[in-house]
């Protein structure tokens, strides 16, 4: 992609081109072409062993493909680690920490990175907001609906998520859960 097309890319948008993965002689993903525009949910959908993991870890950067590309923000980022691609891997066992509250597991990567108090909870109140959960933020996981931890857990200060639902999602282009792209894989 050339560098004006590039910075047209929506932020937070993802590209697979061609992605194939095999392990062995086995192809756990075939031939893939999907486009997830910045600020929308994707939802992988299909039996199990089907690929949607494998897809998944690849987008995050802990598998790479075996042929194709995977582009984050309109750059290909297959060479890149994880750390460098603004992801983060989320599965259907949720790691909260239990004793924390929503907030505080929200912004508990931020006081890892050094961030003060009162900036760490700005930013862990603006991100559950973003996703409708502002009103949770003094709850505990256990007083939770499931598909709440769920968000609790993908409200990434990372500013970009991957799940094993919500595929990435750009947070810092006002994502709303009215936007959303799904693809079946069976």
């Amino acid at each position: 992609m050339n560098p004006e097309d590039r910075r047209t890319a929506q932020r937070g948008s993802i590209e697979l081109a061609g992605v194939t993965k095999r392990f062995g002689e086995t192809a756990a993903v075939r031939n893939i072409d999907l486009k997830i525009p910045g600020g929308c949910y994707c939802c992988l959908l299909g039996p199990s062993g089907c690929g949607k993991t494998t897809i998944l870890r690849m987008i995050a950067g802990h598998e790479s493909p075996t042929e194709g590309a995977v582009l984050i923000d309109g750059e290909n980022v297959v060479d890149k680690p994880p750390v460098e691609r603004g992801t983060a891997m989320m599965f259907q066992s949720y790691a909260l920490f239990p004793h924390l509250s929503c907030m505080d597991n929200v912004a508990f990567n931020l006081k890892m990175r050094g961030m003060g108090k009162d900036e760490r909870r700005a930013r862990a109140l603006e991100m559950l907001d973003r996703v409708r959960m502002k009103s949770f933020a003094d709850r505990l996981p256990a007083q939770l609906s499931s598909p709440t931890r769920g968000s609790c857990c993908s409200t990434s200060p990372f500013q970009h998520w991957t799940s094993s639902c919500a595929c990435r999602c750009a947070a810092s282009s006002g994502t709303s859960r009215r936007n959303s792209a799904s693809r079946s894989f069976t």
